[in-house]
């Protein structure tokens, strides 16, 4: 089994059951110095005086395969690890806000764990500021 945090679809209870049929949510922790941001589906960067929210999960060799290809690994998105758990991260770095199913998913997620909904308005609200084209 291995650790796993999640911070943006993966939060979602129902499509993780999907998913990863063998995986068991672990929980909730917020995590200091990091935050969540939107490259059209969402992503976490290190950021000075943040706090990033995150659903913990232990998944199984097959959940890790569901995810890698939900993920679009290696080519969208890499395996990091941070703090001892096994979390993915963009390859890209272009800002841009999330989809109205997309965001009301993760939404939903963050309901699912009991996690502080401003820190996900406010990554919404920035990427609308801080929207690039790169």
């Amino acid at each position: 089994m291995t650790k796993y945090f999640a911070y943006g679809s993966n939060l979602n209870m129902q499509q993780m059951a999907s998913r990863t049929p063998f995986a068991t949510s672990e929980g909730q922790m917020y995590i200091e110095n990091w935050r969540l941001v939107f490259r059209g589906v969402a992503d976490i960067e290190p950021h000075q005086g943040s706090r990033l929210a995150v659903g913990l999960w232990k998944i199984t060799k097959p959940d890790e395969d569901a995810l890698d290809i939900y993920e679009g690994y290696p080519d969208m998105y890499r395996k990091e690890n941070i703090l001892g758990m096994m979390t993915y991260r963009m390859n890209s770095n272009r800002i841009m806000p999330p989809s109205e199913i997309y965001f009301d998913t993760i939404l939903e997620g963050y309901r699912d764990f009991g996690l502080d909904t401003d820190l996900l308005y406010d990554a919404l609200d920035d990427s609308w500021t801080r929207e690039t084209s790169s």
